[in-house]
């Protein structure tokens, strides 16, 4: 009616709903996203939507009145009674009024009746508020918009959300995805959006809250252990305040929280489980045990059907349950959330427990996912069979550098089962050799030896023909500074391991490595190139690409710098797709070392510095040696002197601290500083012929190819070579086209 008066027999408006909920002194000011708030007016859609607890109404409550002064903010709480448009509309219109009486003066959603809400009603008030012309504009924020159901009072809103002018700003708050055309809004950026990772608490928030607020007097790292656990939940946080606040020892209960707040746990009933017919709570209940639920999963574990349905209405009812991906086949509890039903779980089903884990073990096992079948089949006291799935496994997940992996499967085992189990304790001794685990390494290696012949009951863990076979190829892989004995235990390793064998590529490469420190270049290179060629078919990626890496190196060091930066391209995109680039460092050091002996020290030095970096954080003593002598010339070139001798002195600790270092000796001492000789003067003057000859050095050309260059023999090269070597002062062809920038002879 024109003047405002109500007509006593419309049916009263509840006022409260139409006023925020206070705004208490304990609220946390969340500025960061009152701003993120203030950001949506001139869009079509404000929204905010993330599970029950996560603080929705709280933050609009404190925006609504920090903005109330300023600007129109209107404010409605939905429930399911407004599901009929005209009360709807009747409420919405009230709240309009309230703060602009200007509003709703020819809209009467009661006079238009359900049917005509949209084609009258809405195109009245749209105009309305367009005539405000308002430069602040006008803010409505609907709370609860999940009490709506699917039908025409969501049609309404959509209808409105289209149609809204820009300086009206619509806030809808809700548990549940909204039925609106969020994609078309979200492509023409007409919609702002906080979801749960947005509401979730930072630590200076809980820290404002708890200290600040409550002055509970909980240190920085009790702050963030409650974050951590809790993910920031804001009502979890809330709750377990409750407790904190009456809890004699707070350290202690901070460490123990999970089961034992009884607010949290009245919250979960009150307000989750009991809010679901039986069979959804006994989904949720039982599923608990899962870290990710898939609806074939859940038929398994509770040995029924229609999961996929079930979970399909709690994911998009955003009830602590979150879809992992598009497709909406797995999803994810929030984990304090997981904790609580697993109480409940404990307290409906006592006993029931191992049973749902040996469920899922069997499902993991049967679907190929090894790391969740392992750890519900050590959950469900099943440790024989999780001991099968670890060996079956591991050597896949080390070839992917995932060793961190398989040593939290191993021990996650009973102590006692993992000491009486070789097989286990085998593949223990190979993943902590390969993380540079030494000491730890050793003592596993010792308990296998100790606990003698493995049974024929199982192959062993590693496909190797006996145990001895495993132990040799792990002391030939890793020998910790003693090259005599890589070399002993590779070829031993070798005859045990023929052709056929997955570990022959293995075998091949350690073989390689010791002939390598010993300065049998040619022979290394052999085996290195055999090891290459076999690795693909066996899946031994890393000895593949440091074999090819190694090749490279000896490539540069005969002279052959074309094949040299080719072996080392290849072992670079090898190991690129492979993604074990953190493991091997022989690769960056390989492509390095073939920049710095075609004169690019600047592009060299990055590499063989990332190379150094990974050998340093897990690979062995000799191969650290070799990578730092290498960026000693690099670092020279670069004028990098104080650098260079300290790179010098580190090598020179890890050489000295090798059992039998090879040839690395040799080559400190050819790398130690040595007086530049004169070359301008008597007979150490070089020829023209020889000047020639450097400078092609400096370029991609092998010796063969320097001679056609010059139209003489490779034997009047290399000659020449040897020449200008004594002559420099130098044994190689990286530290002559080093001592040749110094002497500025190019």
């Amino acid at each position: 009616m024109g003047d405002g008066v109500k007509d006593s027999s419309e049916p009263v408006l509840v006022a409260t709903k139409l006023r925020p909920p206070p705004v208490r002194d304990q609220i946390v000011p969340r500025e960061r996203l009152m701003e993120r708030l203030r950001t949506g007016a001139g869009r079509g859609l404000s929204l905010v939507a993330c599970p029950a607890g996560f603080g929705k109404t709280t933050l609009l409550a404190a925006w609504h009145k920090a903005e109330a002064a300023r600007k129109p903010m209107a404010w409605l709480t939905l429930d399911e009674g407004d599901d009929d448009p005209v009360v709807l509309w009747s409420y919405v219109i009230e709240a309009l009024r309230g703060v602009c009486p200007a509003i709703g003066q020819s809209a009467s959603p009661r006079a238009a009746g359900s049917a005509h809400i949209v084609d009258m009603v809405l195109p009245r008030l749209v105009n309305e508020l367009n005539e405000l012309n308002d430069q602040q504009g006008v803010t409505l924020i609907l709370d609860d918009f999940h009490r709506l159901s699917a039908g025409a009072a969501r049609e309404s809103i959509a209808w409105f959300v289209d149609h809204a002018p820009p300086a009206f700003q619509l806030v809808l708050s809700t548990r549940t995805e909204p039925d609106l055309p969020l994609a078309a809004l979200r492509a023409h950026g007409d919609l702002l959006e906080l979801r749960a990772d947005d509401l979730r608490f930072t630590p200076g928030e809980v820290d404002e809250f708890l200290n600040g607020r409550l002055a509970l007097g909980l240190m920085p790292e009790e702050i963030d252990v409650l974050v951590d656990r809790m993910e920031g939940w804001p009502a979890g946080l809330y709750l377990t305040a409750l407790s904190l606040g009456r809890a004699a020892d707070r350290r202690a209960f901070v460490h123990e929280l999970g089961t034992s707040s009884r607010h949290v746990i009245d919250f979960l009933e009150t307000e989750v489980l009991n809010a679901h017919d039986p069979p959804t709570q006994a989904l949720m209940v039982r599923s608990s045990i899962l870290d990710r639920l898939s609806g074939p999963l859940c038929d398994a574990v509770l040995e029924q059907q229609d999961s996929e349905s079930m979970l399909d209405v709690l994911s998009r009812s955003n009830l602590f349950l979150t879809s992992l991906d598009d497709e909406g086949r797995w999803y994810r509890f929030h984990p304090l959330f997981a904790q609580l039903l697993r109480v409940e779980l404990e307290r409906r089903g006592p006993g029931l427990v191992p049973a749902l884990h040996r469920r899922a073990y069997a499902w993991h096992r049967d679907n190929g996912t090894a790391g969740e079948a392992i750890s519900h089949a050590i959950e469900a006291g099943a440790y024989a069979e999780a001991a099968e799935l670890v060996e079956s496994s591991w050597i896949t997940l080390a070839n992917a550098c995932e060793y961190d992996t398989v040593l939290a499967w191993i021990r996650r085992f009973p102590v006692e089962v993992l000491n009486g189990d070789p097989r286990l304790l085998l593949v223990a001794a190979w993943v902590l050799s390969l993380s540079a685990r030494r000491e730890e390494a050793a003592r596993a290696s010792a308990a296998v030896e100790g606990l003698g012949e493995f049974d024929g009951e199982r192959p062993l863990p590693d496909g190797f023909s006996s145990a001895d076979a495993s132990l040799t190829m792990l002391r030939a892989v890793f020998p910790w500074g003693d090259v005599g004995a890589q070399l002993s235990h590779g070829r031993r390793a070798a005859e045990l391991e023929g052709p056929g064998s997955r570990w022959r590529p293995v075998a091949c490469w350690a073989v390689g490595m010791g002939l390598y420190w010993r300065g049998d270049l040619a022979e290394a290179g052999r085996w290195f190139a055999e090891s290459a060629a076999l690795a693909p078919a066996s899946g031994q990626w890393l000895a593949g690409g440091s074999s090819l890496a190694y090749r490279s190196l000896i490539a540069g060091e005969q002279g052959r710098l074309g094949e040299q930066r080719l072996l080392a391209d290849q072992a670079t995109e090898l190991v690129r797709e492979r993604g074990i680039e953190e493991a091997a460092g022989v690769v960056p050091l390989a492509l390095g070392v073939s920049f710095a002996l075609r004169g690019r020290p600047a592009e060299a030095l990055p590499l063989i510095d990332r190379s150094v970096a990974i050998l340093r954080s897990g690979g062995q003593p000799i191969d650290l040696a070799k990578a730092l002598l290498r960026q000693v010339p690099v670092l020279r070139a670069l004028g990098e002197r104080e650098r260079s001798q300290a790179t010098i002195a580190e090598a020179r600790f890890i050489i000295e601290s090798c059992p039998d270092p090879g040839i690395l000796t040799q080559r400190l001492k050819d790398s130690e500083p040595c007086p530049q000789p004169d070359t301008r003067s008597g007979d150490e003057t070089l020829t023209e012929r020889e000047l020639r000859v450097l400078r092609l050095l400096t370029s991609d050309l092998s010796e063969r190819d320097i001679g056609r260059e010059l139209y003489v023999s490779h034997n009047t090269v290399h000659s020449h070579v040897r020449s200008i070597y004594r002559k420099l002062g130098v044994s190689s062809r990286a530290h002559a086209l080093e001592r040749t920038r110094e002497l500025r002879l190019r």
